[in-house]
């Protein structure tokens, strides 16, 4: 549809960032909606002003969305929390409480754990989750709403304010993006933020910069579902086997051929699980322009506390699509067409086993760098060699005890004798 006839207002560009603790493994994207295409825009020290830098650059040409995953917004817990809290003031929505918060430094400092919940304090709300069962409930049972916010609730997500110690925490990368981002909050600024500060078509109407939130589990599904809406699906991002597979579904897409779309940098991506991220955001974004789907759902829009995600109504947070399987798992594992790794010469099982000191025989592990050297039996060899951890390097990307086990079978079958 050309762009004059589209019913709802998009951007010229949407940026899309994929943010960690670690600068150097920050990655951004940049979907170019008018002329169809996606592109890597090449650093390796992102920060959050070098990131408005580009969008600024972009802006010359029209408006620019600018999406991050990383939680912009509060739960409502919290949010009343911060009401009660006299240090706080009686801030008007999350932008201006964090603006507040721009010269106080302490505010990011994770002084607490959650099993210390007692000692938590509003002011300082970041935590770390020590190891034991229940520690984590400890924190959350706090509050009627665990302190997560809707949205959270429903795609699964931990509490923003977990900055590590469980799996799929995003408590550091929005603390360090919070820190870089407070002090901006309390000059003149060159970008607004969606949705405190006005409905998204009003921001983008200025042909400014537009701040907003995103999460790559529901651009998975914005990208590679055969219609919109749909539910959200499961990539197992971690394994460079679905990495592939999300990437040639995508390449392969029938809205990424009936628009003529162009997709470059997919290799970063296939390599590396940030890329990734950031390259499928940029993906589900331009198809929702293309085929002029709106890029959020007021239901999950609270311009108060909460905040939004875009891609939240293209793609239903509330559930999973049954229309394609999870990408990568480990049961999909076809040993046929994976690649026998190059190894050193297996001994001849004629040869006679090395002796050790005492008349013991040994055997060495035949995987490629391994010094582990069993003495008078292969016991315990099935434990050794099912370990990612002692072979990183030999099919790094296979993560099942069980799949590599067979590997290592197919591969040194003769080790056996």
């Amino acid at each position: 549809m050309p762009p004059e006839l589209k019913k709802h207002p998009y951007p010229r560009f949407f940026v899309s960032a994929d943010w960690s603790k670690e600068p150097g493994k920050r990655a951004v994207y940049v979907a170019d909606l008018r002329e169809h295409r996606i592109f890597r825009e090449a650093r390796s020290d992102w920060r959050f002003d070098s990131l408005m830098a580009l969008a600024e650059e972009l802006s010359a040409e029209g408006s620019v969305l600018v999406g991050v995953d990383v939680v912009l917004g509060v739960p409502r817990s919290y949010w009343n929390l911060v009401h009660d809290d006299s240090r706080c003031g009686q801030p008007s929505s999350f932008v201006d409480w964090l603006g507040r918060l721009g010269c106080n430094q302490e505010f990011f400092d994770p002084a607490n754990t959650a099993e210390n919940h007692e000692q938590w304090r509003v002011d300082l709300p970041w935590f770390h989750v020590p190891k034991g069962k229940g520690t984590l409930n400890a924190f959350k049972e706090r509050a009627d709403d665990g302190f997560l916010r809707l949205i959270d609730r429903s795609t699964g997500a931990k509490p923003l304010f977990a900055v590590s110690g469980i799996p799929g925490t995003v408590g550091s990368g929005t603390r360090d993006l919070w820190r870089e981002l407070a002090p901006f909050l309390r000059t003149d600024r060159g970008f607004t933020i969606w949705p405190f500060e006005g409905p998204l078509p009003d921001l983008l109407g200025t042909n400014g910069v537009v701040l907003a939130e995103t999460y790559p589990g529901l651009a998975y599904a914005a990208a590679l579902a055969e219609e919109l809406p749909t539910g959200r699906f499961v990539v197992g991002k971690t394994r460079c086997q679905a990495r592939n597979d999300a990437c040639n579904r995508l390449s392969d897409a029938t809205w990424v051929k009936a628009y003529g779309a162009t997709i470059s940098d997919l290799e970063q991506a296939r390599a590396d699980e940030d890329d990734f991220d950031a390259l499928f955001t940029a993906a589900a974004v331009l198809r929702c322009v293309l085929e002029d789907t709106p890029l959020a759902n007021a239901d999950w829009i609270d311009n108060l506390a909460e905040g939004a995600m875009l891609l939240a109504g293209p793609v239903d947070p509330t559930r999973r699509s049954k229309a394609v399987p999870q990408l990568g798992k480990a049961a999909q594992v076809r040993f046929d067409l994976l690649p026998t790794v190059a190894r050193e010469a297996e001994p001849d099982p004629a040869e006679p086993r090395q002796r050790a000191t005492g008349g013991k025989a040994t055997c060495t592990c035949p995987i490629p760098g391994c010094s582990k050297v069993f003495s008078d039996s292969r016991g315990g060899w099935d434990a050794h060699v099912a370990s990612l951890r002692k072979h990183a390097d030999w099919y790094p990307d296979i993560k099942s005890p069980q799949v590599r086990k067979k590997l290592f079978k197919r591969d040194f079958g003769g080790w056996f004798g």
